[in-house]
């Protein structure tokens, strides 16, 4: 959908997002792992589709410090935190000089972490700053090499994404960056910069927004 690999969903504690999410929805989340060069971990939830739910927060045994651990350790309330959208690691310094020149520092890090199973997942991920002026609307995007991807290996759910939109008081300005760095997420004029998912779920339809 839209070219999306997934979402991030983040807040300060994973033990208390993990127990939001299930009880907001009725769907129990699948181990993660812990990211050594963020300082964070996660628990994951397959959808229907290819596009699966990351749950993200710090990881409290690890003591690395990186622009994305420091923004997630200031949320309190679950929130939809970034789009990660599919890339190819030839592609990403042509993205990352896109988001200069739209006054978006951003870099390419090499990534890994060891799944339950003890395999070790190795990807590359293009991370624009974290408290850059366009948040969720400055996507992050991610080449997985040879790894396994997450909604291949992850334990179905029944969690559907039903609807994805996206509003911001200068769409053009978004849609501007955009057209360069290759979105084409449908992008509304609305009073708020607001991205929302929408899932069905167990529970009923569901509906989660960034901040």
């Amino acid at each position: 959908m839209y070219n999306i690999d997934h979402f991030m969903i983040a807040s300060n504690n994973l033990e208390s997002l993990a127990e939001h999410f299930t009880q907001l929805t009725g769907i129990s989340v699948a181990a993660g792992g812990s990211h050594p060069d963020l300082g964070t971990r996660n628990k994951l939830i397959a959808t229907t589709s290819a596009v699966y739910l990351e749950l993200i927060a710090p990881d409290p045994a690890l003591e690395t410090r990186s622009d994305l651990l420091e923004v997630i350790e200031r949320i309190d309330v679950p929130v939809v935190h970034r789009m990660i959208l599919l890339g190819k690691l030839s592609d990403f310094p042509a993205i990352v000089q896109a988001y200069e020149r739209a006054g978006i520092p951003a870099v390419v890090r090499p990534l890994s972490r060891a799944t339950p199973s003890g395999e070790v997942l190795r990807w590359h991920l293009l991370m624009p700053a974290g408290d850059n002026e366009l948040g969720i609307f400055a996507p992050l995007f991610i080449d997985w090499g040879d790894a396994t991807h997450p909604s291949r290996s992850l334990p179905s759910a029944p969690c559907t994404l039903a609807d994805i939109s996206a509003s911001h008081p200068q769409p053009e300005k978004v849609q501007a960056l955009w057209k360069e760095i290759g979105v084409d997420l449908p992008l509304q004029q609305g009073p708020e910069a607001r991205l929302t998912i929408v899932l069905d779920t167990p529970k009923g339809r569901v509906q989660m927004q960034s901040a």
